[in-house]
């Protein structure tokens, strides 16, 4: 063996470890920082998409409302759109729509009675399959948007002014059937996670559908 072949020295061995933990800890920081990136990426593709449901929901109920009363459960009748608020200022909207699917053929019509609620800060719309509801009947309650506040609706009617409730009070005096539509409606609210939402539907005036 040759005298002048030696070892590492403790220094070296130390530097050595201390550039290895150095290089592991960038390339942990690293990795870390796409994982977040990712996980961040996938859960606002995630809201966006659980957005666009919801909007595809409400132009569909919104656009294909119907001049269609129905009766409530204890045989009263219930205008074909019903804008609700309550003394709290939390708004409701139920209307009756058409062109509910029906690719089973199944007897029944193809108009169908729903209803827009935020409760605990989620959007849910209810729907009931039988327009005139029997006592008892329970609607089906699906969540469509998560983190939803400051829920406003507002309905345009004939003299051009925007209103909170519908049928405008002069209007509920009549018979339900002779209360009209507004002429749009309007749906603004907040998500946690996208921001301000406005939304501008001009409705289809005077649709009457008998059954």
């Amino acid at each position: 063996m040759s005298s002048t072949e030696r070892g590492f020295t403790l220094i070296e061995l130390m530097v050595s470890v201390a550039i290895m933990a150095l290089v592991a800890l960038l390339s942990w920081q690293v990795l870390s920082t796409l994982i977040r990136a990712r996980d961040l990426t996938r859960s606002h593709l995630q809201d966006l998409e659980s957005l666009q449901r919801c909007l595809q929901l409400l132009d569909a109920d919104a656009l294909q409302v119907v001049k269609r009363p129905i009766t409530d459960e204890f045989g009263g009748p219930l205008p074909a759109w019903m804008g609700e608020m309550d003394s709290q200022g939390r708004q409701d909207l139920e209307i009756t729509r058409a062109g509910w699917l029906n690719p089973m053929g199944d007897t029944r019509s193809e108009l169908v009675r729903v209803r827009y609620q935020v409760r605990s800060g989620d959007l849910h719309r209810l729907s009931w399959e039988q327009l005139d509801r029997a006592p008892g009947a329970k609607p089906v309650d699906i969540v469509v948007l998560q983190g939803v506040s400051h829920w406003q609706l507002r309905y345009l009617d004939s003299a051009g002014q925007w209103q909170q409730v519908w049928p405008e009070p002069a209007d509920a005096q009549k018979d339900v059937t002779q209360q009209p539509l507004p002429l749009a409606l309007e749906v603004q609210f907040d998500s946690y996670s996208l921001g301000h939402m406005r939304r501008l539907y001009m409705l289809p005036v005077g649709m009457d559908i008998g059954s």
